[in-house]
């Protein structure tokens, strides 16, 4: 589909090294560190107050409004300009407020403002790769504290075989084939019934296996052919044969093992209602005389819950779109589980229950056989084989180790709080004053509409605009010294689990200008229109808005700040802020280079673009000594006295922030790309192709990222997306589909 820029990108925050810099005497201290805000009983000599006014051009349509969802649920949700009560448009100051705390939170690297509480690890959908790894365990105990005592089940002492001249590993779980549907022949006396009621879920079974190589020859696996309850002699289940057989192993086995199922008990005899290509469960066993026995930590046992509870979420959230209206596909064992627990989830791992386990790098070889007599660490405690995994920290471990998170209390207000005020989010209980909250020094007064021109629509959908998953996050990842895409040796990361770690940061959301759409009328083509997407239905009008009416591209809005008492650092930010043609990066500006800010709705689609300046005169404040001065004096009457000229940032401040990394980045998302390039969303099919990976990491030229804004700009091109491959999974001889439980996971912070 060609080159792109990403239409979602990250801002760096660097608190860190912004403080370096303050210490350094490079940076203001009163604009790049945490302290409690003065209080609004005075106004200090030093400080500036006044009034600051705004003229805002639309440079493309503004969608403002609430957003009124259809009665049935099955339409698309409407907006609406609102009104006040002689049918004049209004703008809320509390938008223009919020585009000039973004554009300030930015510039200052301050804390988030708002967060969306996330406490527990995300989730993301693992590599098939990582399959290879996983050993089936069965829990022996609960301990109090929440861990957990557990004996490993790893299958065979063969790990690997020998097939086409090369070594190939064997899956640690035997394939039990469900009923008729599949490459072996079903021969048991009482045929499917029979056998489901001898396979429930965690039931202890005596088994003969087979070894087979799977039709990729990536692997082998072990084929259930007899069963057998209780002391029972195992009686023959299933004929199988094939010239993936590999005689030498044939039968070699007779264990005692568990079923796991990863369909819920009710779809046991129809495991393809979970998806279409299932056709196994398996059988955990191990062919020690003594298993091994691990002690999982709560932490790593809490993970396994985390999985389980992001497929609940999922099914609700698919469940709310109506997106499976129609279709047969049912919810697996674990996120049945979940799903009963309503509100508290998944109960968590009991005495009896059996997952998957993936242990420490130190167990396993290069060929990831495991190391025989090392003691075995579980990392991680997952429900299916290729499914969801959390990561090992979550937004908020991260966002603390930053210092980004909301401030808990007075002591850790950064610039933005200051200036725009805070609430706190998780207020102690006794807390008072500026603990619990403070009111900012910057006020907005009424939005002057008089100007602005009303376009009534015929009722324009705009492309699909979901909230941002949680499971992405990981996009809006950074390092912590330069602001860029965290990597590997200058290379994409290998698996998505080597997100969410020490030394990795949070980034500020940014919807980088779309220049191609600027002063043009109406709803642009780029914001409604919606691709093909290859294979896949136009997406229903429940993700979708409808638009009744917006003010458009080149209407003007005015309004009044008031500011009290602020530093004159904060000020001259402020009004470098509202300066247009320092919103523009260095390489870019000319004598009518100028940036925008947005507000409103659409933000990606290329929306809400203003630019905002300060009109000639529009600027009048007086500093606290000059106002006493006044009064003193009587030639300050009622407050009145002369605007003097206010506060600016030096020239050697100024060279610093030109050269920080989230200062370039807001100056890029602010100007746009000059490129010619779009700027759009990744399509589902580039994004299948470039989450392809080979052995653990990204093929060749996938695993891209959004460029850093802070970087010169380079487009994205993911060429020839592959068509979308069935999964590679195991599975029986010549077939390519999966025993896995099926499920996924599916803001502005990041």
């Amino acid at each position: 589909m060609g080159e792109f820029h990403s239409a979602v990108n990250r801002i760096p925050v660097l608190r860190r090294a912004a403080a370096r810099l303050v210490d350094g005497g490079r940076l203001p201290a009163a604009l790049f560190t945490d302290h409690e805000a003065a209080g609004h009983d005075r106004l200090h000599p030093r400080r500036w107050s006044g009034t600051i006014d705004l003229r805002m051009t639309l440079m493309t349509p503004l969608v403002l409004g609430e957003q009124d969802a259809s009665p049935d649920g099955r339409q698309a949700g409407t907006v609406r300009l609102p009104r006040d009560t002689s049918g004049g448009v209004v703008v809320p100051p509390t938008m223009v407020k919020g585009m000039l705390s973004r554009a300030y939170e930015a510039l200052t690297a301050s804390r988030f403002r708002a967060l969306q509480p996330r406490a527990d690890r995300l989730t993301y959908r693992s590599d098939a790769a990582d399959s290879l790894r996983l050993v089936p365990l069965r829990v022996t105990r609960v301990n109090e504290d929440g861990s957990l005592e557990a004996e490993l089940l790893a299958g065979s002492s063969t790990q690997t075989v020998s097939h086409d001249g090369k070594r190939i590993p064997v899956m640690r779980a035997a394939a039990m084939q469900t009923g008729y549907k599949g490459s072996a022949t079903l021969v048991l006396d009482g045929r499917g019934r029979r056998l489901t009621a001898m396979t429930h879920h965690g039931k202890q079974l005596r088994c003969h296996l087979a070894l087979y190589v799977h039709g990729s020859g990536r692997y082998a696996f072990w084929h259930v052919t007899h069963l057998g309850v209780g002391e029972a002699e195992p009686e023959e289940a299933f004929t199988v044969g094939g010239e993936s057989a590999i005689p030498k192993y044939m039968n070699e086995y007779d264990v005692t093992g568990y079923v796991y199922r990863t369909a819920s008990d009710q779809d046991a005899e129809q495991p393809w209602l979970l998806y279409e290509k299932k056709r196994y469960e398996r059988v955990f066993f191990t062919t020690e005389k003594e298993p091994l026995t691990v002690t999982i930590t709560p932490e790593v046992a809490r993970g396994y819950t985390i999985v389980a509870n992001s497929y609940r979420e999922q099914r609700e959230e698919e469940e709310r779109r109506q997106v499976r209206a129609g279709r047969t596909q049912r919810a697996n064992r674990v996120t049945e589980k979940a799903l009963a627990g309503k509100e508290a989830g998944h109960p968590g791992l009991a005495e009896g229950d059996l997952a998957y386990a993936l242990l420490g790098e130190e167990s396993y070889r290069e060929d990831n056989t495991l190391i025989r007599g090392v003691a075995h660490k579980v990392v991680q405690l997952v429900p299916t084989m290729i499914g969801r995994r959390a990561y090992d920290f979550s937004p908020q471990d991260l966002g603390r180790a930053q210092g980004v998170l909301p401030l808990a209390s007075r002591c850790e207000a950064s610039a933005a709080d200051r200036l725009f005020g805070y609430v706190v989010q998780d207020a102690p209980e006794g807390a008072v004053g500026g603990d619990v909250a403070a009111r900012g020094r910057v006020a907005v007064g009424v939005v002057d509409t008089s100007q602005a021109q009303v376009t009534r629509g015929r009722g324009e959908l705009l492309a699909p605009l979901l909230s941002p998953k949680p499971a992405s996050a990981r996009r809006f990842l950074t390092d912590s010294e330069t602001g860029r895409t965290p990597a590997d040796g200058g290379r994409p990361l290998p698996r998505p689990r080597l997100f969410f770690i020490p030394g990795q940061y949070l980034g500020l959301a940014a919807y980088p200008v779309h220049r191609g759409v600027l002063g043009r009328k109406g709803l642009p083509r780029e914001a409604t229109s919606v691709p093909p997407q290859e294979g896949l239905d136009v997406p229903a009008d429940t993700v979708r808005l409808r638009v009744r009416d917006w003010l458009e591209t080149g209407s003007v809005l005015t309004c009044r700040l008031r500011v009290d008492d602020v530093e004159p650092e904060e000020l001259a930010a402020l009004l470098w802020l509202l300066d247009p043609r320092n919103l523009v990066p260095a390489s870019e500006r000319t004598g009518q280079a100028v940036g925008f800010m947005r507000m409103g709705l659409g933000k990606p689609l290329g929306l809400g673009v203003v630019k905002v300046e300060v009109p000639e005169g529009g600027v009048r404040v007086h500093t606290g000594q000059a106002l006493a001065d006044g009064y003193r004096s009587l030639e300050g009457c009622l407050g009145v006295v002369p605007t003097t000229p206010p506060p600016t940032l030096s020239d050697g401040v100024l060279d610093v922030l030109d050269r920080r990394p989230w200062v370039r980045a807001m100056q890029r998302a602010a100007y746009g790309y000059t490129d010619g390039v779009p700027v759009r969303y990744m399509s589902l099919k580039e994004n299948r192709a470039n989450n392809q990976t080979e052995e653990g990491r990204p093929k060749k030229g996938r695993g891209q990222s959004p460029t850093p804004l802070a970087d010169p700009p380079r487009p994205l091109s993911i060429e020839n997306p592959a068509r979308r491959q069935g999964r590679q999974v195991p599975g029986p001889p010549q077939r390519r589909g999966g025993y896995g439980g099926r499920g996924g996971h599916g803001g502005r912070r990041w």
